[in-house]
């Protein structure tokens, strides 16, 4: 008998590793978690949003066939009074900064652009970073203006979602989808001229608590047409308690954090010749691995699933592209084996957290639950359903530990139950009958 099992679901994903950035930013990480007492993982993914917009359509990331720009749509599922609002605003706070410094310059332009006699004078334009509430249109303008891109921030994901379609009937999903995807968008407006957004970039972060997510992302419209498969949803197993605490982040951490962004913000990537980061070699041949894998889950899963693997193998390539930035190959146009392997590292995270968004949203509509399989308990179900010669070889064959093998099958002994796909055998009696005997 031939049991299948896909090794992703072996790997260490119930937190977002860091090991794949600098040190630098790992420090920052860590003491915003251990000064504000809240999820590391909510802290990381707000770093790569920040990044991502930082730079925008500077760069972008190439496997030779397509590019992208590293734009996330990414949503921290968090309980109310887990701290998650502070940490995040604190990340964001040098683009805040930016836009704060920008709008006092569009304003000292504004004032020459009315006192000026000039026939031929251009009205000044505010390029904002960041944008929060807005209607359709307001959002449109502010991507025309645009040369890089946005970040759409709000703290409470489901207003941004409440609001959709409240302004316009007039396919505001299939526009947002669009963005997602950089396609150009064109807006037909009856008392101005016709407006294209060329390449739009927008990246979205937000927080929501568990027990609104099916009121949020349980619309039939946005869970079936790949709106919801487009987010990396950030959905810790647990929450810390904050308690209270009179520490600080230190100035020298702030500092450095806000002078890497505004680094960002102000280089010259085009002429510098580093505006593209290529996979290639070593590093296409994880991608195209990892790809595959999800190919083959494709095969087994349904289609809202199938739409989140699709996803995962384009933004897996952006997730790439901004752990280069947070790396330490400043002027390399290579994303690095080990940055593409800390990607799919990551990918495996957010498809975990994925299914266990959609389970939520099929739980509030009463339908069957996909139940997630751990990695010690599939362990011991393919031990006991291969019925291997030892633990050694069996330890061997998946390229874990021997003791890792006994503590798994201690900690389940007697198997409950074991799905079957059709790469079954019934000859081999001596395996059925084990398998037929947990059930």
């Amino acid at each position: 008998m031939n049991v299948y099992i896909n090794s992703d679901s072996l790997a260490e994903n119930s937190t977002l590793p860091i090991d794949g950035i600098s040190g630098n930013a790992q420090t920052i990480i860590n003491e915003v978690t251990e000064v504000y007492q809240c999820s590391r993982d909510i802290v990381l993914a707000a770093m790569f949003s920040a990044v991502g917009v930082a730079v925008g359509k500077n760069v972008k990331v190439s496997d030779g066939k397509y590019f992208n720009y590293p734009c996330l749509w990414i949503c921290a599922v968090a309980p109310s009074g887990s701290n998650k609002s502070t940490p995040v605003r604190t990340i964001l706070q040098p683009l805040k900064d930016r836009d704060t410094l920008n709008y006092e310059e569009y304003r000292q332009q504004i004032k020459e652009y009315k006192d000026s006699d000039d026939e031929h004078k251009i009205r000044p334009i505010f390029k904002q970073l960041l944008l929060s509430d807005s209607t359709p249109e307001a959002r449109n303008q502010v991507l025309s203006a645009s040369d890089k891109g946005i970040l759409l921030y709000r703290d409470e994901i489901k207003g941004f979602l409440d609001d959709i379609g409240r302004y316009t009937r007039s396919g505001e999903v299939s526009q947002l989808l669009s963005i997602f995807d950089s396609d150009n968008i064109v807006v037909n407006r009856k008392s101005d001229d016709t407006l294209l957004i060329k390449e739009p970039f927008m990246s979205i972060f937000g927080t929501i608590q568990p027990d609104v997510l099916s009121d949020a992302f349980g619309r039939d419209l946005l869970m079936s047409n790949g709106f919801n498969q487009r987010w990396l949803f950030v959905y810790p197993d647990e929450t810390p308690t904050a308690m209270y605490s009179e520490n600080c982040i230190r100035k020298e951490v702030l500092a450095a954090w806000n002078t890497y962004i505004s680094g960002l913000l102000d280089a010259d990537f085009l002429s510098s010749g580093c505006d593209t980061f290529y996979l290639m070699d070593e590093t296409k041949k994880i991608y195209i691995d990892y790809y595959n894998r999800l190919q083959l889950k494709k095969q087994e899963a349904n289609s809202y699933m199938s739409a989140v693997y699709s996803k995962l193998q384009i933004i897996v390539e952006r997730w790439a592209c901004i752990t280069h930035l947070l790396g330490d190959n400043a002027g390399m146009t290579r994303i690095l084996p080990k940055e593409m392997e800390y990607s799919v590292r990551c990918m495996n995270y957010f498809e975990r957290c994925a299914e266990r968004v959609y389970n939520k949203l099929l739980e509030s509509k009463g339908r069957t639950i996909y139940k997630e399989i751990g990695n010690e308990e599939m362990i011991a179900r393919v031990y006991y359903a291969s019925n291997p010669k030892s633990q050694t070889s069996f330890a061997d064959a998946l390229g874990i530990s021997k003791q890792f093998v006994s503590k798994c099958l201690k900690k389940y002994p007697k198997l409950t139950g074991c799905q079957l796909t059709d790469k079954y055998n019934p000859e081999n009696q001596q395996i059925k009958d084990n398998l037929l005997s947990t059930l």
